[in-house]
């Protein structure tokens, strides 16, 4: 089917799509739910391997690191071999390939924790030795049954093996509220500190077993003792030599001299040795570091064709984009409810029935299946020699939306740049943006961008870690994905009648005000499910804030340094702000908590609202403001005839007031013509 230009068509319920922008548009819904379906999940599947928020932030946090970093590198690439389509088929293979070897890394499980027989008064739990698993996927169990001559499960042959087995418990079930610091994971066995439950309340009758206890393990004044009722019926002698140690636990059989530092973590029946998970975490940071360098140059090459096949309507590319987070969103929710329901393992060294542990292998095949259908549809796009490179392409994205500037607003920027930030033509573009960027007034709107590309780092990695440990559900992560994307969505629509109305700087200290109040919400609540409200500001404030900022600085940007102007926006916000965000949070997490972490972000927010608006008070600037030809200073309000603002005693004004404007010449300024005088003066004396 063809239009009337011979452009191909899809006709979808009656409306019809030119065919290229339709391929577009099923890409980036299949592209972005390969992501959706796994990455927003990361962390706590990181979490469920024994890793602390500090270990799971600066994995999250090293993408976008690495993203920008080797954009310049595959901005050369594709400029000089002109392979567009070849490289983004390998970029998205190497996401495929190097997604599964993510999800094929996991520390060995050499124990579980269980119960210990009937009649120990003194002890609860003890560690025994964890199942034999089957590597190797499908082939591997098919081996060990013709070759192990069984065909048992191996849960069925581990229950044969110890009657403990039944027993097995999650370490974390057994937490009270006030042991518990939301955030710090996971729980460690060691001997800095350690736990007694005694059965009866009679402090006489243990009082002598409490000091020779601690006489035995040589404690000093410098130890912690306290002894505190646990519920009714119980009572428990805590000796602690760190109270600065994350979560412990203590089992009767533990020696640290022959089981090293272990870990278990929250919501898990596994028992990893603190080594192991180490070397995980290295080997992971390879793996993602490698994935994210050979996949960086994907999702610009993509923004490239679509811009190709948009090339006369540039606007619609911002409607076909929205697909992402339909995609996005919509493959969370699914993954979510899948969770719910993916608490059993085939191959489980330490199964239990008791434990709120998932089985991530469901968002890893997913994450690989849609990925694999956004390499079909990448085959189809159409590429020439005349496009963008991948590192032009961010700046060409944000400029599909300057129509939606106001006129008036655009010339006045422009105005400004001129007089306080131009340059000569031969000047290099890159020290341009430095000098724009330099100015006080956009350095504190590039500082803010941070501090908000900062926050959505953190919450990107650490709001469902959060969730978790107060009860959140995977359920719940995907209605809020959902209720996040949707706001986003009804925000682009409506974002640029709110810049045009309050302008860019405005707009930006309310973001920095929502964020505030989103995160002290974030610390104080104890019911996951009220954090549904908060999602609805999440997205509408992210999405509010890469609009007004990415228009606000291709205004700002002086005409050569445009480009760099918006990279260093998009390294900014995207690699520094998320990366930063990710790391630096998770390093304070996993000391003080997530709550107080997020309070600390909240202050922060806080300051650099107050700190911006002070300094612009300041300085006598308040940004520019949209609207009916309103603006914020005295000595730039009054406009020419083609919006360009005019200062109040320049000659230029003089001359508009002192004399007539010829509409026909668009504003130009009626002057006499002394060779017109001479001609009527000749007509006159020949009459």
């Amino acid at each position: 089917m063809e239009n009337h230009v011979g452009e191909r068509t899809v006709n979808i319920f009656g409306k019809v799509f030119p065919r290229d922008a339709f391929i577009c548009r099923l890409f980036y819904l299949s592209f972005f739910a390969s992501f959706g379906s796994l990455f927003p999940l990361l962390a706590v599947y990181f979490k469920q391997l024994g890793m602390t928020a500090a270990q799971a932030g600066f994995l999250i946090g090293s993408r976008p690191i690495v993203e920008f970093l080797s954009g310049p590198f595959w901005s050369q690439f594709a400029s000089r071999f002109r392979k567009q389509k070849l490289l983004l088929l390998f970029s998205l293979g190497s996401l495929v390939l190097f997604t599964l070897g993510i999800g094929l890394v996991q520390p060995v499980t050499p124990y579980c924790i269980v119960y210990v027989p009937e009649g120990n008064k003194t002890c609860q739990t003890m560690l025994a030795p964890a199942g034999k698993i089957i590597r190797g996927g499908a082939l591997g169990m098919l081996k060990e049954t013709l070759v192990g001559g069984s065909t048992k499960p191996a849960r069925h042959r581990r229950q044969t093996q110890s009657p403990l087995v039944e027993k097995i418990i999650d370490l974390s079930s057994f937490d009270s509220e006030e042991d518990t610091i939301a955030g710090i994971a996971p729980e460690y066995i060691t001997r800095d500190r350690i736990m007694v439950e005694f059965d009866n309340p009679e402090l006489v009758g243990y009082l002598w077993e409490i000091l020779h206890f601690a006489y035995n393990n040589n404690m000093d004044q410098t130890n912690n003792i306290c002894l505190y009722f646990d519920g009714s019926n119980d009572m428990r002698l805590q000796i602690s030599t760190n109270a600065r140690q994350p979560r412990v636990f203590q089992v009767c059989n533990y020696n640290e001299d022959n089981y090293g530092i272990l870990v278990s973590p929250p919501h898990s029946t596994r028992v990893y040795r603190q080594p192991a998970v180490e070397q995980a975490f290295m080997l992971l940071l390879i793996l993602i570091c490698l994935c994210e360098f050979f996949s960086s140059p994907a999702l610009p090459l993509a923004d490239a064709a679509t811009l190709h096949a948009v090339r006369d309507n540039p606007a619609e590319f911002g409607k076909i984009r929205l697909m992402a987070s339909v995609g996005w969103g919509l493959a969370m929710f699914i993954m979510g409810i899948a969770l719910d329901y993916s608490d059993t393992f085939r191959n489980h060294p330490c199964p239990a029935e008791n434990t709120t542990e998932k089985n991530y292998t469901l968002c890893f095949v997913m994450c690989v299946i849609f990925m694999l259908a956004a390499m079909g549809l990448a085959s189809k796009f159409k590429f020439d020699d005349d496009m963008a490179a991948p590192g032009e392409v961010g700046g060409l994205v944000m400029d599909t939306r300057e129509a939606e500037v106001s006129h008036v607003v655009a010339e006045k920027a422009r105005a400004r740049v001129t007089q306080s930030e131009g340059g000569s033509g031969s000047e290099n573009s890159l020290l341009l943006a430095m000098k724009a960027l330099a100015s006080m007034h956009i350095l504190l709107f590039f500082i803010s961008v941070v501090v908000m590309g900062g926050g959505a780092g953190l919450v990107f990695s650490f709001l469902y870690w959060h969730l978790q440990d107060i009860g959140g559900s995977p359920v719940l992560f995907g209605i809020l994905s959902v209720v996040n994307h949707a706001s986003e969505i009804i925000t682009y629509f409506y974002v640029f009648k709110l810049i045009n109305k309050y302008g860019h700087v405005r707009v930006m200290y309310l973001c920095l005000a929502v964020n505030f109040f989103r995160f002290m919400a974030l610390s104080i609540l104890d019911n996951p499910w009220m954090v549904l409200p908060l999602q609805v500001l999440q997205g509408a404030c992210l999405a509010t804030v890469w609009s007004c900022a990415s228009s606000y600085i291709s205004l700002v940007a002086p005409p050569h340094a445009k480009q760099h102007a918006q990279y260093a926006l998009q390294v900014g916000y995207h690699g520094i702000g998320k990366g930063i965000g990710s790391i630096v949070g998770g390093s304070v997490i996993s000391v003080i908590g997530s709550r107080t972490t997020f309070v600390i972000y909240g202050l922060i927010c806080l300051a650099t609202c107050a700190g911006s608006f002070g300094l612009n008070k300041l300085f006598k600037y308040e940004g520019i403001k949209y609207g009916a030809g309103n603006f914020e200073e005295e000595d730039m309000d009054i406009m020419a005839p083609q919006g360009v603002p005019m200062a109040r005693d320049g000659k230029i004004t003089d001359a508009f007031n002192a004399t007539t404007v010829v509409n026909a010449n668009y504003g130009a300024i009626a002057q006499e013509d002394p060779t017109q005088d001479a001609y009527d003066r000749y007509v006159s004396t020949t009459r």
